[in-house]
């Protein structure tokens, strides 16, 4: 039986309403496309907005820690506020985003928060200036009020020659106690903390009236350095071991061995070959990096700036990761520390030895001889 011809072949009937269909699916994808490189593009924006603000903030001398603190504030942010408030048209906002959200915080200690803000959104005239009274501080200026043992953030709404107007929103309220005594902390990058000693003399419904007696105590990330030259010793870190045999080849001489004659063989070619075209320095023999005595151009509590003698060659500072620097004061403590080396972009020589094991402790006795010595303000770049 032929099955073929018995079978009836039913073709489908073509509707209209599967164009309208087809349709829909074209427009839904297409869709779905716009709305994925939509929300890709502007997700790669905030991005680079992201690692533009954070070059930004390295730029305006903002460390490590306080780098991490801005991306803890990045990231409790949505989409939209990041989109706008990394833009650098926007740095007004962000600065209210930014108090807003240590208002909220207690993860950061006060004082932190005042330098960040200083750094961030301190202008370049004022970048560099001291305090030295009420005049050079600014209205709208973050600082921490600081009484009882304890630390609130402000800033300073009015001023006058001896009293300011701070904002209370955020404040204890049992900060705002007439006739008690407290201290302003306020930063300036250059110089480093202040604290302004005062007392609170009234208040009212915006504000405390905080009351400056004059005096002004330094604090924090001040840093000095001494322009008097004192002999250093730098040696290799950590020292050659002294049982280990080191094996220096004359660059004249080769050593042949029975064994690896025919190897030599095709080196002294190579040697012939190379000193005919006049090419001998491939074979110069680098010097080994060794101890040293020169004297500091600059030397603070974080680094020396020094020049190295005619005898040395300035290359082997490629050749060593650390090295240990040791000095002293007349009458006064000897150092050794653990350093790395690098060359500076002020002179081609003049190179930085900066401090990597100094500890609080050591720092501060380093601080205390510079300062008795009439250190200023450093600069080592």
């Amino acid at each position: 039986m032929n099955f073929i011809a018995q079978v009836v072949w039913i073709f489908p009937k073509f509707d209209p309403i599967y164009l309208f269909y087809i349709f829909l699916m074209g427009v839904a994808a297409f869709v779905y496309v716009k709305v994925m490189n939509y929300l890709q593009n502007k997700q790669s924006s905030v991005v680079n907005h992201w690692v533009e603000f954070q070059r930004y903030a390295a730029a305006r001398k903002c460390n490590q820690l306080e780098l991490n603190i801005l991306h803890s504030f990045y990231d409790h942010l949505n989409d939209d506020e990041r989109e706008i408030y990394l833009l650098p048209e926007n740095r007004n906002k962000l600065k209210n985003a930014l108090y807003r959200y240590f208002l909220k915080s207690n993860t950061n200690t006060t004082e932190r928060e005042v330098d960040l803000f200083d750094k961030l959104f301190r202008s370049g005239v004022e970048f560099k200036k001291e305090i030295l009274s009420l005049n050079d501080l600014t209205v709208g200026e973050v600082a921490a009020l600081e009484a009882d043992g304890r630390e609130e953030l402000t800033y300073v709404m009015q001023k006058t020659t001896d009293e300011l107007l701070l904002s209370i929103k955020g404040l204890s309220k049992d900060l705002l106690v007439p006739g008690k005594e407290a201290k302003l902390y306020v930063f300036r990058p250059s110089s480093g903390g202040y604290l302004l000693e005062g007392s609170m003399t009234r208040t009212n419904e915006s504000g405390v009236i905080f009351h400056f007696n004059g005096k002004i105590e330094r604090k924090g990330e001040s840093h000095l350095m001494l322009t008097e030259k004192l002999p250093i010793t730098v040696a290799p870190w950590p020292p050659p071991d002294e049982k280990k045999q080191v094996l220096e080849l004359d660059k004249n001489k080769l050593l042949l061995t029975e064994e690896n004659i025919d190897k030599q063989l095709e080196v002294l070619k190579r040697i012939a070959k190379d000193q005919k075209e006049h090419n001998e320095k491939r074979f110069d023999i680098k010097d080994n990096p060794k101890p040293f005595i020169t004297h500091s151009e600059r030397l603070s509590d974080r680094g020396i700036l020094f020049t190295f003698p005619v005898e040395i060659s300035p290359e082997i500072w490629k050749q060593q990761d650390l090295w240990e620097v040791s000095f002293g004061f007349e009458n006064g403590p000897n150092f050794s520390i653990r350093a790395k080396m690098m060359p500076t972009k002020q002179k081609s020589d003049l190179y930085l030895l900066r401090y990597v094991d100094a500890d609080e402790s050591v720092r501060k006795s380093l601080y205390e001889e510079i300062r008795k010595r009439g250190g200023i303000r450093e600069v080592l770049t």
